[in-house]
């Protein structure tokens, strides 16, 4: 695991928490998964805005501790499907839980963040409430990966 990674995610919510917010950084993740990759998402890193960071640790209630851990829980998913609502982008369904809901952690392939290279994104983390999206998702034919 990245100890930089983990350190720019303290000092993120830090300042926002201090009311500095730095919503212009973005923090590597590191490369992309290969179960992701296996997908179709090209071998490009993988990212997080601060601004993801903050909404999912303030607004979605993430723990911090599991926003520290994100390389290894989307490197080590429990299944992987297509985004019903956002074209060309998966949904990585982790096996943690929140509120007894599973963490999911939709990821948009080759976008283009500030002036650098093309990155895969993670847009997002929170927890899918509801009845279980995931029969639903399989039902519905998105289920693209499951070790």
């Amino acid at each position: 695991m990245d100890s930089n990674y983990q350190a720019l995610v303290d000092a993120v919510i830090q300042a926002e928490t201090a009311g500095h917010p730095r919503h212009e950084l973005v923090l590597h993740i590191g490369a992309t998964p290969q179960c992701v990759q296996g997908v179709g998402f090209e071998d490009l890193p993988l990212v997080i805005k601060a601004k993801t960071v903050g909404k999912a640790y303030f607004d979605h209630c993430v723990a911090l501790a599991l926003l520290k851990r994100l390389p290894d829980i989307v490197g080590a998913p429990k299944a992987i499907f297509r985004s019903d609502t956002q074209a060309g982008s998966v949904v990585v369904l982790t096996f943690e839980l929140h509120g007894g809901h599973p963490i999911v952690v939709p990821v948009a392939p080759r976008r283009q963040v500030g002036r650098s290279d093309f990155v895969n994104e993670v847009t997002s983390i929170y927890a899918k409430e509801g009845p279980n999206r995931i029969a639903r998702w399989a039902q519905a034919g998105l289920l693209l990966w499951q070790p």
